[in-house]
């Protein structure tokens, strides 16, 4: 933090009027601080990430739309009877179809994409919408941006996809 910032601080914390004003506003700094830390780094809990507002692989679903793929994979089930009705009573009941019958689907490299999250391994380009994912030996950030294996470091502190075993 540099000086005019540090100072700035200073001057908003000494004008509050008593200790507990001060503490009120250094714990909602602090939350927020925590709540932005929690995402960058990636400890966020799984309901957070879906901040994005689609479902992630493996996540359930009943529609494609939900899913960051588009790919909601459906177990179908076979039709015993031809209506889905049971009479009780002289009244009417539908079997209703559970809410998330499917389970999502990740994209390979290559497969047509909008989001980063849709790939299962590498990202989203966003200049051909496509999958895309690192080759062996070709640099990286991040061990998800590697087709196969893992981003790792070299001694001059280049990072670059090594698949296992090699």
């Amino acid at each position: 933090m540099d000086e005019c910032r540090f100072d700035n601080w200073t001057r908003l914390l000494g004008g509050l009027q008593d200790r507990r004003a001060a503490l009120r506003e250094l714990v909602g700094a602090g939350a927020a601080l925590v709540a932005l830390a929690r995402a960058d780094l990636g400890f966020a809990a799984e309901d957070d990430v879906l901040i994005e507002g689609c479902r992630l692989s493996g996540e359930g679903c009943s529609k494609n739309k939900q899913c960051c793929s588009d790919k909601c994979n459906r177990h179908r089930k076979k039709k015993k009877n031809k209506h889905n009705d049971n009479v009780n009573n002289g009244h009417r009941h539908h079997k209703h179809k559970k809410k998330n019958d499917g389970e999502c689907q990740c994209l390979d490299n290559g497969k047509s994409c909008r989001k980063d999250a849709a790939c299962c391994r590498g990202f989203c380009d966003k200049n051909t919408l496509e999958c895309r994912c690192v080759p062996s030996n070709d640099s990286c950030q991040q061990d998800s941006d590697c087709c196969k294996g893992d981003c790792v470091t070299d001694n001059q502190g280049n990072k670059f996809c090594k698949a296992k075993g090699k």
